[in-house]
Protein backbone atom coordinates (compact mmCIF):
# COMPACT_ATOMS: atom_id res chain seq x y z
CA UNK A 1 0.00 0.00 0.00
CA UNK A 2 1.44 3.23 -0.67
CA UNK A 3 2.56 5.53 2.09
CA UNK A 4 1.35 8.71 2.90
CA UNK A 5 4.36 10.35 1.54
CA UNK A 6 3.29 8.53 -1.73
CA UNK A 7 -0.20 10.04 -1.29
CA UNK A 8 1.01 13.46 -0.40
CA UNK A 9 3.81 13.85 -3.29
CA UNK A 10 1.44 12.22 -6.07
CA UNK A 11 -1.90 13.70 -5.65
CA UNK A 12 0.32 17.40 -4.63
CA UNK A 13 0.88 17.52 -8.16
CA UNK A 14 -2.74 18.29 -9.03
CA UNK A 15 -2.23 21.59 -7.62
CA UNK A 16 -0.78 22.84 -11.21
CA UNK A 17 -3.79 22.26 -12.68
CA UNK A 18 -5.92 24.81 -10.93
CA UNK A 19 -5.22 27.67 -13.34
CA UNK A 20 -5.48 25.72 -17.06
CA UNK A 21 -9.57 26.35 -17.78
CA UNK A 22 -9.22 23.99 -20.74
CA UNK A 23 -9.18 20.21 -21.06
CA UNK A 24 -6.15 18.23 -22.31
CA UNK A 25 -4.07 15.45 -22.70
CA UNK A 26 -1.85 17.02 -20.52
CA UNK A 27 -3.82 17.73 -17.73
CA UNK A 28 -6.21 14.32 -17.81
CA UNK A 29 -2.46 12.61 -17.63
CA UNK A 30 -1.08 14.54 -14.71
CA UNK A 31 -5.14 13.82 -12.81
CA UNK A 32 -4.23 10.18 -13.85
CA UNK A 33 -1.44 9.37 -11.45
CA UNK A 34 -3.15 9.96 -8.56
CA UNK A 35 -3.68 7.30 -6.31
CA UNK A 36 -6.33 8.28 -4.73
CA UNK A 37 -8.82 7.46 -8.18
CA UNK A 38 -8.05 3.69 -7.03
CA UNK A 39 -10.32 3.61 -4.17
CA UNK A 40 -14.20 3.93 -3.76
CA UNK A 41 -15.68 5.64 -0.64
CA UNK A 42 -15.12 2.55 1.35
CA UNK A 43 -11.84 2.55 0.26
CA UNK A 44 -11.18 5.98 0.81
CA UNK A 45 -12.24 6.17 4.60
CA UNK A 46 -10.11 3.01 5.21
CA UNK A 47 -7.45 5.42 4.30
CA UNK A 48 -8.78 8.21 6.60
CA UNK A 49 -9.71 5.47 9.64
CA UNK A 50 -5.41 3.76 9.09
CA UNK A 51 -4.24 7.53 9.66
CA UNK A 52 -2.53 7.50 5.93
CA UNK A 53 -4.56 10.40 4.55
CA UNK A 54 -6.63 13.22 6.49
CA UNK A 55 -10.12 14.26 5.16
CA UNK A 56 -9.18 17.72 4.80
CA UNK A 57 -6.26 16.32 2.13
CA UNK A 58 -8.93 13.96 0.55
CA UNK A 59 -11.18 17.28 0.21
CA UNK A 60 -8.42 18.73 -1.57
CA UNK A 61 -7.76 16.02 -3.93
CA UNK A 62 -11.71 16.32 -5.10
CA UNK A 63 -11.41 20.42 -5.21
CA UNK A 64 -7.89 19.84 -7.75
CA UNK A 65 -10.23 17.62 -9.97
CA UNK A 66 -13.29 19.74 -9.94
CA UNK A 67 -11.10 23.09 -10.87
CA UNK A 68 -9.36 20.98 -13.65
CA UNK A 69 -12.48 19.08 -15.12
CA UNK A 70 -15.96 21.25 -14.24
CA UNK A 71 -14.83 24.24 -16.69
CA UNK A 72 -15.71 21.48 -19.25
CA UNK A 73 -18.28 19.33 -18.15
CA UNK A 74 -19.94 21.85 -16.36
CA UNK A 75 -21.44 19.11 -13.57
CA UNK A 76 -20.84 21.49 -9.65
CA UNK A 77 -23.14 24.61 -10.21
CA UNK A 78 -23.25 24.99 -6.26
CA UNK A 79 -19.93 25.12 -4.53
CA UNK A 80 -19.04 24.73 -1.02
CA UNK A 81 -14.90 24.05 -0.41
CA UNK A 82 -14.39 26.10 2.09
CA UNK A 83 -16.82 25.15 4.03
CA UNK A 84 -15.97 21.77 3.40
CA UNK A 85 -12.61 22.37 4.21
CA UNK A 86 -13.09 23.96 7.31
CA UNK A 87 -15.32 21.08 8.56
CA UNK A 88 -12.89 18.23 7.23
CA UNK A 89 -10.76 19.55 10.62
CA UNK A 90 -13.54 18.24 12.71
CA UNK A 91 -14.39 15.03 10.63
CA UNK A 92 -13.48 11.81 12.92
CA UNK A 93 -12.40 8.64 11.57
CA UNK A 94 -15.54 6.50 13.59
CA UNK A 95 -18.41 6.63 10.55
CA UNK A 96 -18.64 4.47 7.65
CA UNK A 97 -17.31 7.03 5.04
CA UNK A 98 -15.10 9.15 7.68
CA UNK A 99 -14.22 12.45 5.78
CA UNK A 100 -15.36 10.89 1.97
CA UNK A 101 -16.11 13.93 -0.20
CA UNK A 102 -19.65 13.97 -1.29
CA UNK A 103 -21.53 15.89 -3.57
CA UNK A 104 -25.63 16.34 -3.02
CA UNK A 105 -28.31 17.02 -6.45
CA UNK A 106 -29.37 20.65 -6.59
CA UNK A 107 -32.34 19.66 -5.12
CA UNK A 108 -31.76 19.45 -1.34
CA UNK A 109 -30.61 21.78 0.89
CA UNK A 110 -27.67 21.73 2.88
CA UNK A 111 -26.37 24.20 5.17
CA UNK A 112 -24.68 26.98 3.57
CA UNK A 113 -26.01 25.43 -0.22
CA UNK A 114 -29.91 26.08 -0.78
CA UNK A 115 -31.04 24.06 -3.76
CA UNK A 116 -31.81 26.00 -6.53
CA UNK A 117 -33.47 22.97 -8.51
CA UNK A 118 -31.59 24.05 -11.70
CA UNK A 119 -34.48 27.31 -11.83
CA UNK A 120 -34.04 30.86 -12.80
CA UNK A 121 -36.40 31.40 -9.82
CA UNK A 122 -34.93 29.58 -6.89
CA UNK A 123 -31.65 30.00 -8.11
CA UNK A 124 -32.50 34.29 -6.88
CA UNK A 125 -34.63 33.17 -4.18
CA UNK A 126 -33.06 30.30 -2.59
CA UNK A 127 -34.42 29.71 1.23
CA UNK A 128 -32.47 27.28 3.24
CA UNK A 129 -35.18 24.99 4.97
CA UNK A 130 -33.82 23.17 8.17
CA UNK A 131 -31.77 20.43 7.72
CA UNK A 132 -33.73 17.08 6.64
CA UNK A 133 -33.22 13.45 8.33
CA UNK A 134 -31.17 12.26 5.09
CA UNK A 135 -29.06 15.19 5.42
CA UNK A 136 -28.51 14.64 8.59
CA UNK A 137 -27.77 10.59 8.08
CA UNK A 138 -24.86 11.76 5.09
CA UNK A 139 -23.54 13.84 7.92
CA UNK A 140 -23.04 11.08 10.60
CA UNK A 141 -21.59 9.25 8.05
CA UNK A 142 -18.99 11.20 7.90
CA UNK A 143 -19.11 12.64 4.56
CA UNK A 144 -18.33 16.12 3.29
CA UNK A 145 -20.29 17.60 1.19
CA UNK A 146 -18.46 20.21 -1.20
CA UNK A 147 -21.23 21.37 -3.29
CA UNK A 148 -24.37 20.58 -5.32
CA UNK A 149 -24.90 19.15 -8.49
CA UNK A 150 -26.66 20.46 -11.97
CA UNK A 151 -30.05 18.88 -12.24
CA UNK A 152 -32.57 19.85 -15.13
CA UNK A 153 -35.26 22.28 -14.12
CA UNK A 154 -37.14 20.89 -11.52
CA UNK A 155 -36.07 17.51 -12.47
CA UNK A 156 -38.97 17.35 -15.63
CA UNK A 157 -36.05 16.16 -18.23
CA UNK A 158 -34.00 12.92 -18.88
CA UNK A 159 -31.58 15.39 -19.89
CA UNK A 160 -28.93 17.58 -17.87
CA UNK A 161 -29.62 21.04 -19.57
CA UNK A 162 -31.35 24.09 -18.15
CA UNK A 163 -31.79 27.84 -19.12
CA UNK A 164 -30.77 28.69 -15.93
CA UNK A 165 -27.47 26.52 -16.05
CA UNK A 166 -26.27 25.50 -19.20
CA UNK A 167 -25.60 22.13 -20.72
CA UNK A 168 -23.67 19.41 -18.70
CA UNK A 169 -21.68 17.43 -20.69
CA UNK A 170 -21.01 13.58 -20.84
CA UNK A 171 -17.41 12.76 -19.96
CA UNK A 172 -17.65 9.66 -22.25
CA UNK A 173 -18.66 11.97 -25.44
CA UNK A 174 -18.51 15.69 -24.41
CA UNK A 175 -21.56 16.43 -27.11
CA UNK A 176 -23.82 13.80 -25.95
CA UNK A 177 -26.06 13.95 -22.70
CA UNK A 178 -26.16 13.00 -19.38
CA UNK A 179 -29.56 11.59 -18.83
CA UNK A 180 -30.96 13.62 -15.62
CA UNK A 181 -32.32 14.56 -13.57
CA UNK A 182 -29.46 13.57 -11.79
CA UNK A 183 -27.35 14.15 -14.88
CA UNK A 184 -24.75 16.46 -12.98
CA UNK A 185 -24.37 14.10 -9.89
CA UNK A 186 -23.31 11.52 -12.44
CA UNK A 187 -20.75 13.01 -14.69
CA UNK A 188 -19.03 14.36 -11.48
CA UNK A 189 -18.70 10.55 -10.71
CA UNK A 190 -18.08 9.22 -13.79
CA UNK A 191 -15.35 12.11 -14.05
CA UNK A 192 -13.80 10.83 -10.87
CA UNK A 193 -14.91 14.20 -8.91
CA UNK A 194 -16.19 11.89 -5.94
CA UNK A 195 -16.13 8.16 -5.46
CA UNK A 196 -20.36 8.49 -5.46
CA UNK A 197 -22.73 10.96 -5.41
CA UNK A 198 -26.57 11.80 -4.25
CA UNK A 199 -29.16 11.62 -7.01
CA UNK A 200 -32.82 11.27 -6.87
CA UNK A 201 -35.26 8.96 -8.87
CA UNK A 202 -38.95 10.47 -10.02
CA UNK A 203 -39.54 8.71 -13.51
CA UNK A 204 -35.81 7.55 -13.65
CA UNK A 205 -33.73 10.05 -12.69
CA UNK A 206 -30.90 7.98 -10.94
CA UNK A 207 -30.80 4.91 -13.07
CA UNK A 208 -30.89 6.92 -16.25
CA UNK A 209 -27.89 9.05 -15.77
CA UNK A 210 -25.78 5.91 -14.35
CA UNK A 211 -26.89 4.17 -17.35
CA UNK A 212 -25.32 7.48 -19.58
CA UNK A 213 -22.51 7.61 -18.23
CA UNK A 214 -21.41 4.13 -17.04
CA UNK A 215 -22.52 4.14 -13.19
CA UNK A 216 -24.04 1.94 -10.48
CA UNK A 217 -27.41 3.31 -9.73
CA UNK A 218 -30.46 2.20 -7.84
CA UNK A 219 -33.84 3.35 -6.46
CA UNK A 220 -35.10 2.65 -3.59
CA UNK A 221 -38.85 1.46 -2.64
CA UNK A 222 -41.09 3.70 -2.24
CA UNK A 223 -40.77 5.05 1.98
CA UNK A 224 -37.25 3.14 2.08
CA UNK A 225 -35.27 5.93 2.92
CA UNK A 226 -35.65 8.38 6.29
CA UNK A 227 -37.82 11.90 4.73
CA UNK A 228 -35.59 14.20 2.14
CA UNK A 229 -38.19 16.46 1.53
CA UNK A 230 -41.88 16.99 1.32
CA UNK A 231 -43.26 14.51 -1.43
CA UNK A 232 -46.88 14.13 -1.40
CA UNK A 233 -47.10 12.00 -4.21
CA UNK A 234 -44.20 9.37 -3.48
CA UNK A 235 -43.07 9.49 -7.11
CA UNK A 236 -39.18 10.72 -5.74
CA UNK A 237 -36.32 8.47 -4.21
CA UNK A 238 -33.65 9.35 -3.20
CA UNK A 239 -30.02 7.49 -3.16
CA UNK A 240 -26.88 7.85 -4.93
CA UNK A 241 -25.05 7.08 -8.11
CA UNK A 242 -21.75 5.50 -7.56
CA UNK A 243 -18.50 3.36 -9.22
CA UNK A 244 -19.03 0.50 -6.88
CA UNK A 245 -21.85 -1.64 -5.80
CA UNK A 246 -20.55 -1.57 -2.13
CA UNK A 247 -20.59 2.05 -1.45
CA UNK A 248 -24.24 1.91 -2.97
CA UNK A 249 -24.90 -0.82 -0.64
CA UNK A 250 -23.02 1.18 2.88
CA UNK A 251 -25.05 4.22 2.23
CA UNK A 252 -28.50 2.22 1.52
CA UNK A 253 -27.90 0.10 5.27
CA UNK A 254 -27.23 4.02 6.45
CA UNK A 255 -30.34 5.99 4.68
CA UNK A 256 -33.05 2.94 5.41
CA UNK A 257 -35.75 4.56 7.88
CA UNK A 258 -35.39 2.68 10.83
CA UNK A 259 -38.77 3.98 13.29
CA UNK A 260 -41.39 1.94 14.85
CA UNK A 261 -43.22 3.77 11.88
CA UNK A 262 -41.18 2.36 9.27
CA UNK A 263 -43.19 1.42 6.00
CA UNK A 264 -39.86 -1.75 5.87
CA UNK A 265 -38.50 -3.69 7.77
CA UNK A 266 -34.67 -2.60 7.11
CA UNK A 267 -31.96 -4.57 5.52
CA UNK A 268 -28.86 -4.45 6.53
CA UNK A 269 -25.32 -3.82 4.79
CA UNK A 270 -25.00 -6.39 2.08
CA UNK A 271 -21.96 -7.14 1.30
CA UNK A 272 -21.71 -10.22 -1.11
CA UNK A 273 -23.37 -12.04 -4.00
CA UNK A 274 -26.28 -13.80 -3.24
CA UNK A 275 -26.23 -17.78 -3.83
CA UNK A 276 -29.68 -18.01 -4.45
CA UNK A 277 -30.05 -19.11 -8.13
CA UNK A 278 -32.89 -16.54 -9.73
CA UNK A 279 -35.76 -16.28 -11.92
CA UNK A 280 -35.46 -13.54 -14.61
CA UNK A 281 -37.98 -12.24 -16.79
CA UNK A 282 -37.22 -10.43 -19.96
CA UNK A 283 -38.94 -7.89 -21.28
CA UNK A 284 -36.97 -6.08 -24.27
CA UNK A 285 -40.00 -4.25 -25.35
CA UNK A 286 -40.95 -0.62 -23.95
CA UNK A 287 -44.86 0.47 -22.59
CA UNK A 288 -45.82 1.31 -26.52
CA UNK A 289 -44.95 -2.17 -27.09
CA UNK A 290 -41.40 -0.75 -29.52
CA UNK A 291 -38.26 -2.35 -29.41
CA UNK A 292 -35.31 -0.29 -28.21
CA UNK A 293 -32.37 0.75 -30.49
CA UNK A 294 -30.76 -2.15 -32.01
CA UNK A 295 -27.07 -1.58 -29.88
CA UNK A 296 -29.58 -1.05 -26.57
CA UNK A 297 -31.37 -4.57 -27.59
CA UNK A 298 -27.74 -6.14 -27.99
CA UNK A 299 -26.53 -4.61 -24.48
CA UNK A 300 -29.32 -6.43 -22.80
CA UNK A 301 -29.30 -9.41 -24.65
CA UNK A 302 -25.44 -9.68 -23.82
CA UNK A 303 -26.79 -9.15 -20.14
CA UNK A 304 -28.97 -11.86 -20.54
CA UNK A 305 -26.60 -13.99 -21.69
CA UNK A 306 -24.41 -13.25 -18.89
CA UNK A 307 -27.05 -13.85 -16.05
CA UNK A 308 -27.64 -17.35 -17.86
CA UNK A 309 -23.74 -18.08 -17.57
CA UNK A 310 -24.01 -17.64 -14.41
CA UNK A 311 -26.83 -20.09 -13.44
CA UNK A 312 -29.95 -17.80 -13.67
CA UNK A 313 -32.77 -18.28 -15.61
CA UNK A 314 -34.02 -16.03 -18.51
CA UNK A 315 -37.72 -16.10 -19.08
CA UNK A 316 -39.47 -14.18 -22.23
CA UNK A 317 -42.32 -11.90 -20.89
CA UNK A 318 -44.44 -9.12 -22.35
CA UNK A 319 -44.82 -5.57 -21.18
CA UNK A 320 -48.61 -5.71 -20.35
CA UNK A 321 -48.56 -1.45 -19.93
CA UNK A 322 -50.79 0.78 -22.52
CA UNK A 323 -47.93 3.01 -23.18
CA UNK A 324 -50.68 6.10 -23.52
CA UNK A 325 -52.55 5.50 -20.35
CA UNK A 326 -49.91 4.66 -18.40
CA UNK A 327 -48.29 8.70 -19.28
CA UNK A 328 -51.59 10.45 -19.14
CA UNK A 329 -52.69 9.73 -15.83
CA UNK A 330 -48.57 9.49 -14.72
CA UNK A 331 -48.15 12.88 -16.02
CA UNK A 332 -51.18 14.08 -13.62
CA UNK A 333 -48.94 12.73 -10.82
CA UNK A 334 -45.87 14.68 -11.47
CA UNK A 335 -47.67 18.03 -12.51
CA UNK A 336 -48.67 18.29 -8.39
CA UNK A 337 -45.41 19.85 -7.81
CA UNK A 338 -44.99 21.68 -10.33
CA UNK A 339 -47.98 23.41 -10.04
CA UNK A 340 -47.26 24.53 -6.96
CA UNK A 341 -43.88 26.22 -7.73
CA UNK A 342 -46.06 28.18 -10.59
CA UNK A 343 -48.46 29.44 -8.06
CA UNK A 344 -45.15 29.79 -5.64
CA UNK A 345 -43.68 31.93 -8.52
CA UNK A 346 -46.85 33.68 -9.46
CA UNK A 347 -47.82 34.55 -5.52
CA UNK A 348 -43.85 36.26 -5.32
CA UNK A 349 -44.17 38.22 -8.47
CA UNK A 350 -47.74 38.90 -8.82
CA UNK A 351 -47.81 37.72 -12.31
CA UNK A 352 -48.94 35.01 -14.55
CA UNK A 353 -45.77 32.84 -14.82
CA UNK A 354 -45.44 33.51 -18.56
CA UNK A 355 -44.68 37.22 -18.25
CA UNK A 356 -41.85 36.54 -15.49
CA UNK A 357 -39.46 34.50 -17.43
CA UNK A 358 -38.66 32.40 -13.83
CA UNK A 359 -40.47 29.13 -15.40
CA UNK A 360 -38.73 27.55 -18.67
CA UNK A 361 -41.41 27.89 -21.41
CA UNK A 362 -41.74 23.54 -21.69
CA UNK A 363 -42.31 23.31 -17.88
CA UNK A 364 -45.23 25.80 -18.30
CA UNK A 365 -46.51 23.82 -21.29
CA UNK A 366 -46.30 20.82 -19.66
CA UNK A 367 -48.72 22.19 -16.43
CA UNK A 368 -50.65 23.75 -19.36
CA UNK A 369 -51.06 19.93 -21.17
CA UNK A 370 -51.19 17.29 -18.50
CA UNK A 371 -54.52 16.75 -17.07
CA UNK A 372 -55.93 19.54 -15.27
CA UNK A 373 -55.93 18.80 -11.76
CA UNK A 374 -59.52 19.71 -11.41
CA UNK A 375 -61.20 17.24 -13.47
CA UNK A 376 -60.49 14.89 -10.97
CA UNK A 377 -57.40 12.93 -12.69
CA UNK A 378 -55.27 13.30 -9.47
CA UNK A 379 -57.52 10.98 -7.66
CA UNK A 380 -58.17 8.82 -11.45
CA UNK A 381 -54.77 8.23 -11.72
CA UNK A 382 -53.76 7.26 -8.10
CA UNK A 383 -57.02 4.66 -8.71
CA UNK A 384 -55.27 3.45 -11.90
CA UNK A 385 -51.51 3.20 -10.07
CA UNK A 386 -53.07 1.29 -7.70
CA UNK A 387 -54.86 -1.31 -9.86
CA UNK A 388 -51.55 -1.23 -11.96
CA UNK A 389 -49.94 -2.76 -9.08
CA UNK A 390 -51.88 -5.70 -8.71
CA UNK A 391 -51.37 -6.40 -12.36
CA UNK A 392 -47.94 -5.90 -12.13
CA UNK A 393 -47.52 -7.78 -8.70
CA UNK A 394 -49.21 -10.53 -10.94
CA UNK A 395 -46.68 -10.45 -13.51
CA UNK A 396 -43.91 -11.33 -11.63
CA UNK A 397 -45.54 -13.54 -9.86
CA UNK A 398 -43.41 -16.42 -11.20
CA UNK A 399 -40.17 -14.03 -11.34
CA UNK A 400 -37.57 -12.65 -8.65
CA UNK A 401 -36.88 -10.01 -10.89
CA UNK A 402 -37.32 -8.44 -14.25
CA UNK A 403 -34.66 -7.45 -16.79
CA UNK A 404 -35.70 -4.19 -19.17
CA UNK A 405 -33.78 -1.79 -21.05
CA UNK A 406 -33.20 1.44 -19.13
CA UNK A 407 -33.74 3.60 -22.15
CA UNK A 408 -35.03 3.07 -26.08
CA UNK A 409 -31.89 4.32 -27.07
CA UNK A 410 -28.15 5.05 -26.15
CA UNK A 411 -27.28 8.43 -24.47
CA UNK A 412 -28.72 11.31 -27.27
CA UNK A 413 -26.85 14.92 -28.14
CA UNK A 414 -27.09 17.55 -26.39
CA UNK A 415 -29.91 19.85 -27.38
CA UNK A 416 -32.00 16.53 -28.90
CA UNK A 417 -33.88 16.74 -25.40
CA UNK A 418 -33.41 20.79 -24.79
CA UNK A 419 -33.99 22.79 -27.81
CA UNK A 420 -36.77 26.08 -27.08
CA UNK A 421 -37.22 26.15 -31.17
CA UNK A 422 -39.00 22.48 -31.30
CA UNK A 423 -43.08 22.61 -29.73
CA UNK A 424 -44.00 21.49 -27.05
CA UNK A 425 -45.65 18.21 -28.51
CA UNK A 426 -42.68 17.23 -30.57
CA UNK A 427 -40.48 17.79 -27.55
CA UNK A 428 -42.79 16.01 -25.08
CA UNK A 429 -43.04 12.85 -27.35
CA UNK A 430 -38.96 12.88 -27.64
CA UNK A 431 -38.47 12.85 -23.94
CA UNK A 432 -41.07 10.20 -23.39
CA UNK A 433 -40.11 7.87 -26.07
CA UNK A 434 -36.44 7.71 -24.73
CA UNK A 435 -37.49 7.22 -20.77
CA UNK A 436 -40.27 4.42 -21.69
CA UNK A 437 -39.02 2.20 -19.10
CA UNK A 438 -38.05 3.56 -15.64
CA UNK A 439 -41.39 5.84 -14.68
CA UNK A 440 -43.07 2.35 -13.83
CA UNK A 441 -41.43 1.56 -10.94
CA UNK A 442 -41.80 5.32 -9.30
CA UNK A 443 -45.16 5.04 -10.06
CA UNK A 444 -45.98 1.94 -8.53
CA UNK A 445 -43.27 2.30 -5.74
CA UNK A 446 -40.75 -0.31 -7.08
CA UNK A 447 -36.98 -0.81 -6.57
CA UNK A 448 -34.60 -1.22 -9.26
CA UNK A 449 -31.37 -0.89 -10.69
CA UNK A 450 -29.14 0.46 -13.71
CA UNK A 451 -25.93 -1.69 -13.75
CA UNK A 452 -23.36 -0.61 -16.38
CA UNK A 453 -22.64 -3.66 -18.55
CA UNK A 454 -23.07 -2.03 -22.00
CA UNK A 455 -21.46 0.23 -24.33
CA UNK A 456 -23.04 1.23 -27.78
CA UNK A 457 -21.02 0.95 -31.24
CA UNK A 458 -20.13 4.93 -31.09
CA UNK A 459 -18.41 4.23 -27.29
CA UNK A 460 -21.36 5.39 -25.17
CA UNK A 461 -22.14 3.14 -22.18
CA UNK A 462 -25.75 1.44 -21.67
CA UNK A 463 -27.01 0.37 -18.88
CA UNK A 464 -29.43 -2.68 -18.13
CA UNK A 465 -32.10 -2.22 -15.65
CA UNK A 466 -33.42 -4.78 -13.30
CA UNK A 467 -36.89 -4.49 -11.33
CA UNK A 468 -37.86 -6.32 -8.22
CA UNK A 469 -40.81 -6.68 -6.04
CA UNK A 470 -41.82 -3.50 -3.50
CA UNK A 471 -38.87 -3.65 -0.90
CA UNK A 472 -36.65 -6.76 -2.25
CA UNK A 473 -33.45 -4.10 -2.67
CA UNK A 474 -31.83 -7.21 -1.41
CA UNK A 475 -31.76 -8.92 -4.47
CA UNK A 476 -31.31 -6.49 -6.14
CA UNK A 477 -27.71 -5.93 -4.38
CA UNK A 478 -27.10 -9.34 -4.20
CA UNK A 479 -27.45 -9.57 -8.42
CA UNK A 480 -25.47 -6.28 -9.01
CA UNK A 481 -22.23 -7.74 -6.89
CA UNK A 482 -22.60 -10.74 -8.61
CA UNK A 483 -22.10 -9.38 -12.16
CA UNK A 484 -19.82 -6.90 -11.11
CA UNK A 485 -17.42 -9.38 -10.25
CA UNK A 486 -18.48 -11.23 -13.49
CA UNK A 487 -17.80 -7.61 -15.47
CA UNK A 488 -16.07 -5.95 -13.35
CA UNK A 489 -16.31 -1.96 -14.58
CA UNK A 490 -13.99 -0.29 -11.80
CA UNK A 491 -11.66 0.71 -14.32
CA UNK A 492 -13.36 1.64 -16.88
CA UNK A 493 -12.59 5.18 -17.31
CA UNK A 494 -14.34 7.83 -19.61
CA UNK A 495 -12.02 9.62 -21.94
CA UNK A 496 -12.53 12.66 -20.31
CA UNK A 497 -12.36 12.06 -16.63
CA UNK A 498 -9.36 11.58 -14.03
CA UNK A 499 -8.92 8.49 -14.20
CA UNK A 500 -8.33 8.25 -17.97
CA UNK A 501 -5.17 7.13 -19.44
Amino acid sequence: MPTRRNFLQMTGAGLVLLSQSSLSMNILNSLAKDPLLKYDGIGLASLVKSGEITPKELVEASIRRIEALDGQLNAVVVRGFEQALKRAETITPEGPFAGVPFLLKDNIDYEGMPATHGSVFFKEHAVATPPSRLVKAYDAAGLNVLGNTHSPEYGLKPTTESVSFGATCNPWKLNHSTGGSSGGAAAAVAAGYVPFAHAADGGGSIRIPASCCGLFGLKPSRARFVAARGNSVGLIQDHCVSRSVRDSAQLFALSQDRSSSAAFKPIEYITSPGKRRLKIGLSMANYFGEAPHADVKAAIEQTARLCESLGHEIILVDNPINGQEFEDYFRALFVVRLSAVKEKIETATGKPVSETGLMEPFTQDFIKYAKPLQDGSFDKAKQYFQDLGEEIKELMEPFDLLLTPVLQSPPVELGYLHDVTVDYETMSRRIFDYLSYTPVQNALGMPAMSVPLGMSKKGLPIGSHFVAREGDERTLYELAYELESAQPWKNKWAPFSAGAR
